[in-house]
């Protein structure tokens, strides 16, 4: 039983250490139709845009308050008027409607739980949205009347419940009551969500029982997002989006493309799964690597910018040190050198001085055994020697025999101290 409670303990203090919004469970049909009853019956379009939008919370906010502070602006001209701003062409587009943006800014926590469930579970979010219509169809308080067309389909076995605007250029965005227009709410633990008009709106008067329009909106590009039902997909309409999004062109040689999301745009808000942190995290880290690459070339690695000069700065140092060792060296092989030949000249004049001396010696000697025998027999013989150069040899051979271990002794010295200068180098 101890391990039991151990094991029940580390469990307990995992799940506190655990950050609160990263959640890892589902949410249910219950939860999904909960959270996305204020909006489910918007246009197609504008609904499209509000899902895309709310992946990006920080952008979201940004924008609900420039629209508070620009409230004469709507529509495609208010579209225009923030395409400088650096928010997401889905958050741009909301520009257009101000009560939209108006209650997105109020409810933050609201916005970001619809984003995170449409990047979690977008197939989910798509049938919870198709859920809620056909209830309010079953209701009454769906139908089409001047301001939306609403048309009834069959896609891939599944009734698909789809709204339009009634004219192209005007759209109405509806306000309503979800815990009435529903009908009967089949979740009563899960209670729809509602968030009225501020007080002083347009529609703070709102009806208790199906929807109500106010001021529509000119519209010609602002709206170019829009379900695929079938695939479960969001669409985007090409030219309309280049038309409003003219610093954030798409491949104008298609007319619809997939919308995804990027994490770019996500700013510091964390994803809610670790599945979907994970995936965007990683494609948030290349898009950001390769943007680096093409905007700012080397200087986008400044640390391996800066290893290198400390490489650099370092091998240059090594080898002001190695010519400062060589020259070291080099000095002291001089000196051994300056020595050994100052060694060799002293020792060289020494013997040098030595053999002089012998020489002078040997010659006194000569001299006086020439001077002492001078009338002898032998002293003619010399006499006649040297006149005939005959008594030259002896001498040199003398001269030859006394210099030659002076001479090669010198040399042996010097160079053997030389030698071992060599050694050293």
């Amino acid at each position: 039983m101890r391990w039991l409670l151990r094991y029940c303990i580390a469990l307990f203090a995992l799940l506190c250490l655990s950050p609160p919004g990263y959640a890892q469970s589902r949410l249910s049909n219950e939860q999904l139709d909960q959270m996305l009853a204020p909006v489910a019956l918007y246009p197609d379009a504008l609904l499209s845009q509000v899902l895309m939008a709310a992946t990006y919370p920080d952008d979201v906010a940004a924008a609900a308050k420039w629209s508070a502070q620009h409230t004469n602006l709507s529509g495609d001209e208010a579209v225009k008027a923030v395409q400088n701003q650096p928010w997401d062409p889905s958050v741009l587009s909301l520009a257009a409607f101000p009560s939209v943006l108006d209650m997105m800014g109020r409810q933050p926590d609201w916005v970001k739980s619809v984003g995170d469930a449409f990047l979690d579970q977008p197939d989910d979010v798509m049938n919870s949205v198709q859920r809620l219509r056909l209830q309010a169809q079953k209701a009454g308080s769906l139908n089409s009347n001047a301001q939306q067309t609403v048309t009834t389909s069959t896609q891939g076995g599944s009734t698909v419940v789809s709204i339009a605007p009634a004219s192209p250029s005007v759209v109405y965005v509806p306000t309503y009551n979800p815990t009435t227009v529903y009908g009967t709410w089949p979740y009563p633990s899960y209670p729809p969500a509602y968030y009225p008009p501020p007080p002083g709106s347009v529609f703070a008067s709102a009806l208790v029982s199906g929807l109500a329009f106010g001021t529509g909106v000119a519209i010609v590009d602002s709206l170019w997002g829009g379900f695929d039902w079938d695939h479960h997909d969001v669409d985007i309409d090409v030219n309309r989006y280049n038309n409003i999004n003219v610093n954030r062109r798409l491949d104008a040689s298609r007319s619809n493309v997939n919308w995804n999301h990027d994490p770019s745009r996500r700013g510091n808000t964390p994803y809610r799964s670790a599945d979907t942190r994970q995936r965007f995290d990683d494609q948030r880290v290349r898009t950001q690597r390769n943007q680096g690459d093409r905007t700012l070339g080397t200087a986008a690695r400044p640390s391996g910018g800066q290893q290198d000069r400390r490489e650099h700065a370092q091998a240059v140092m090594r080898q002001h040190e190695t010519s400062n060792a060589g020259a070291r060296g080099a000095g002291h092989r001089q000196t051994g050198t300056n020595r050994a030949q100052t060694g060799g000249a002293h020792h060289a004049q020494s013997r040098g001085n030595a053999q002089a001396a012998a020489i002078n010696r040997s010659r006194d000697n000569n001299r006086d055994n020439a001077l002492r025998g001078v009338n002898s027999p032998a002293h003619t013989r010399n006499a006649s020697n040297a006149r005939t150069g005959q008594a030259r040899p002896a001498v040199h051979h003398e001269q030859r025999r006394m210099s030659a271990p002076s001479h090669q002794g010198g040399a042996l010295r010097g160079g053997g101290q030389h030698g071992r200068g060599g050694i050293r180098r």
